[in-house]
């Protein structure tokens, strides 16, 4: 039996907290000063907030100010908050990490690196490891479709967990795989993330294609969606190249099947179909913050398209239509045309 602590009480942090229950693990789960409200209910035995059911009894919930408890003989430790947050709250953390502490990543995004540069959120985390750490310091990243709502109800469920230390994937394989989680080890970590970071980007054109029809401007998308689905993982298929990546990675979970279950449902979906049906990009980002449901999309968007450029990409037209339409207020349907139609002959991963 180990004991496991889940940074970030939030969806996903909250439904890995079944599977590793279900193996006999302790877990403690700490929450950001976010999450005050989730850990209160946790305590008093209530559903989870999110999942909208009661955790394992074998859970204990911790308040943001009692990291040092939370983390106390931890032998592994998983990143469970947004990208956004993941450097704030393992910088707290670190401290309080003994040395050769296994620590694994499901937080799905890009950040920028000391130097400005926007890079993997593995390498971000990384360069900002102390001395005391770094040496033995071992990470695991976690890609591949996961709803948390339906691995937290033990749906069958099957991710990769990426690392270049074989010994390392197998002993986070062997504390979280169970007969309803299925991990898939993978040696490709910077491939893994870039899929993970940019299908949240790429999903939103899905939901636009929604949008559309629901504003009446389209009868139907389902072609258009299988259009844009296809250039998409051609465009990251280019991306996962640039940071040397394997273009199988692609072909699997990584990227086909987590763009597949993103742009099914989810926020990304959402954000997408309001801002397809007219609503501006601010509006959006303000209904969606006051519900606590923005998407790592929307900064993905944002931060791909920085990532693209400093590493002058050509051919990725959909990423920059994304980037126009959310950030530059363009037209969704001529966006969405020249994205498709525009030098078709040379699109990525043709």
């Amino acid at each position: 039996m180990a004991r496991i602590t889940i940074l970030g009480a939030g969806f996903m942090g909250s439904a890995l907290t079944i599977p590793a229950t279900d193996n006999g693990h302790q877990v403690a789960l700490w929450g950001t000063w976010l999450d005050d409200h989730l850990i209160e209910a946790v305590r008093r035995g209530e559903p989870h907030p999110k999942l909208r059911l009661p955790l394992p009894p074998g859970v204990r919930a911790y308040y943001h100010t009692e990291l040092p408890q939370a983390l106390s003989d931890a032998d592994l430790v998983v990143n469970a908050v947004t990208s956004e947050g993941t450097l704030s709250v393992l910088t707290r953390a670190f401290p309080h990490l003994s040395p050769g502490t296994p620590l694994i990543s499901v937080s799905k995004g890009l950040l920028r690196r000391r130097t400005g540069r926007v890079d993997t959120i593995s390498a971000a985390i990384v360069e900002r490891v102390p001395r005391s750490l770094r040496r033995g310091f071992r990470l695991v990243v976690v890609g591949g479709p996961s709803k948390a709502m339906e691995l937290a109800r033990r749906v069958p469920t099957a991710v990769c967990y990426g690392s270049t230390d074989a010994t390392t994937r197998r002993l986070a394989r062997g504390l979280f795989q169970t007969p309803h989680y299925s991990i898939r080890e993978i040696a490709d970590v910077r491939g893994l993330e870039v899929c993970s970071a940019f299908k949240n980007a790429y999903a939103i054109a899905i939901g636009l294609c929604d949008g559309l029809v629901k504003a009446g401007r389209w009868e139907a998308t389902t072609n258009t969606k299988a259009a844009l689905f296809a250039q998409a993982i051609g465009e990251i298929q280019t991306l996962v190249r640039s940071v040397r990546g394997a273009v199988a990675t692609v072909s699997g979970l990584a990227a086909v099947g987590d763009l597949f279950v993103t742009g099914v449902a989810g926020r990304n979906r959402t954000f997408g179909e309001m801002r397809g049906s007219g609503v501006p990009t601010d509006q959006v980002v303000a209904e969606l913050s006051a519900r606590d449901e923005l998407t790592e999309g929307y900064a993905a968007i944002r931060m791909g398209h920085a990532f693209a450029r400093q590493r002058r990409l050509r051919g990725l037209r959909l990423l920059e239509s994304l980037y126009r339409i959310v950030y530059r207020g363009a037209d969704v349907e001529r966006e969405l045309r020249r994205a498709l139609f525009t030098n078709h002959a040379q699109r990525p991963g043709t």
